[in-house]
Formats: structure tokens, sequence, C-alpha cells
């Protein structure tokens, strides 16, 4: 009888164990549902969502990022990730990249693509000042693949002139002018960005 009693004991203990096992859960930071990053693009808190993960090994879970840790600013892409999908470690950074240069651009705001959006790709195009004309009579390409920083709120888009601060990504997909030729022509001519838009899935 003894003997029954003490393996039930040890059932219950290891019963409870396995439980509470399953109850150990890590939160982890994920892309909202509606987000989409890439490349370059900055990353920042308000993309995130945390969710409650369980790991069957340490090694797993630290692949990716605690919701425990804080997002640096500066923080940004190196690779491709998608709405709701986990935020491993190795996808971003918040190191310097001397590949990237700033450059603010004057733009009209009728020539800024109402659905503009920071981390958009965009190539800019300049026409001459003068030229009212739709499509302009000529146009000159500025930069190709380039990505957007920050764009103008409120009053700075309502009227007048306003200022979009794009990033030059110097690599394999961004061409056009060299930064001083770009903001040469930014200051004579009229700049007009054009967004790149995914095509429609058939």
């Amino acid at each position: 009888m003894f003997l029954g009693i003490l393996l039930v004991l040890v059932s219950m203990v290891l019963g409870a164990r396995v439980v509470a096992a399953a109850d150990q859960t890590v939160e982890i930071w994920a892309l909202r549902e509606d987000v989409r990053l890439e490349p370059a693009m900055p990353l920042t808190k308000d993309a995130l969502v945390a969710k409650k993960v369980q790991f069957t090994s340490q090694e797993d879970a630290d692949r990716y990022v605690s919701a425990r840790e804080e997002i640096p600013e500066g923080a940004r892409m190196l690779r491709s990730v998608g709405g709701e999908e986990f935020l491993p470690r190795d996808s971003w950074t918040d190191d310097p990249d001397r590949q990237l240069e700033d450059a603010p651009i004057p733009v009209l705001p009728s020539l800024l693509p109402k659905s503009l959006r920071a981390g958009d790709r965009v190539d800019v195009y300049f026409v001459a000042s003068e030229d009212d004309a739709f499509p302009p009579k000529a146009a000159v390409v500025g930069a190709t693949d380039i990505i957007v920083v920050n764009i103008p709120e409120g009053d700075g888009i309502s009227g007048g002139e306003s200022s979009a601060t794009i990033r030059l990504a110097r690599d394999k997909e961004s061409g056009g002018m060299s930064l001083e030729d770009l903001v040469a022509h930014a200051a004579n001519a009229k700049a007009v960005v054009v967004k790149h838009v995914a095509p429609e899935p058939k």
C-alpha cells in the first residue's frame, strides 16, 4: 500500500512539472500584421507587437528579440521580415551604415504621392521650374530606388513648398546622380517623387 501511495505522489509531482513547463512561455517581438519591413528601412517599436511563444530550447528562443528589450534609436533592417513574423536578431542592426546618406529635397506638395510613407522606395526626377505640362516636356533622373526617411506632416504639405528627406542607399539597387549633383539639381529644378508600388497579385 505504501508503495502504491508513493507511486501516486511521484506521478503527481511529475505531472505538475510537465504542466509548469508547458506554461513557461516567453514574449518576443513580432511585426504587426499590416507591416512588412525591407532592407535599410527603419525599425521602430511602432511596427512591433509582443507575442507569447513556447520554444523547445533556449537556443531557439535566443534567435529572436525578447519583448523586454528596447529597440534602439537608429535601428534599421538588414533583410526582409513580413507581417506577423517573429523578429530575428540577425535581421536588423543599429550600427551606422557608411553607405547611407541623408539629403533634404524640396518637393511641392502636389508632386508627392499621397500614399507616401517613411520606408517607401522611390525614384526622383527633376523638371524645369517653369515646366507645368503633364507629362513634363523633359525630365532628368535624379535618383532611383532610394529610401524615404521621413516626409512633412500637417501644415508642411498643405501648401507652398515642402521638404522630403530622402535616404540614398548606395547599394546595387540604387542609382542616379551623386549626392552633390542631386542637391544641386534640387536647388534649381522641381523634384517629382515616384513611389514604387508592388504589382497586384493575380
